[in-house]
């Protein structure tokens, strides 16, 4: 009876185990999340974005791309990125001058990763067109 008992013990030990890590991680991940914005005025553009976690990541990383639509094509034309470390929020934002008479948006990525379990997801915003 004794034997089955440490038996018993050892998977159950083992199941725990196994099973926290993989828990833990999955649930950093779960809860990992970002945002993004793009606010013309006048000739210049604010924009930027963040990426949030619901929990502390090893590594936290937001990046946002503005881009210049010009004869049915989307150029990039500015670019900002930001990482961090053992936090669970990480932003960065901007402003630029743009040459106007043309339509602009903003494209985002969001980059968490726990151990080796990692997320990413994407966003874009609307297009906005800013006068010449």
């Amino acid at each position: 009876m004794k034997r089955k008992m440490i038996v018993l013990a050892a998977a159950l030990l083992l199941l725990v185990l196994i099973a926290l890590p993989i828990s833990e991680a999955r649930a950093a991940v779960m809860n990992a999340g970002g945002y993004s914005f793009l606010s013309p005025s006048g000739k210049s553009v604010s924009f930027g974005g963040s990426t949030s976690s619901g929990g502390d990541e090893d590594e936290i990383r937001v990046t946002v791309i503005l881009y210049e639509k010009r004869s049915g094509s989307w150029y990039e034309i500015a670019r900002v990125s930001k990482t961090d470390y053992d936090t669970d929020y990480v932003e960065k934002s901007t402003t630029v001058s743009v040459a106007g008479g043309h339509y602009y948006k903003v494209t985002s990525s969001h980059y968490t990763r726990t151990g080796t379990v990692t997320s990413t997801s994407s966003g874009s915003t609307s297009e906005y067109w800013i006068p010449a």
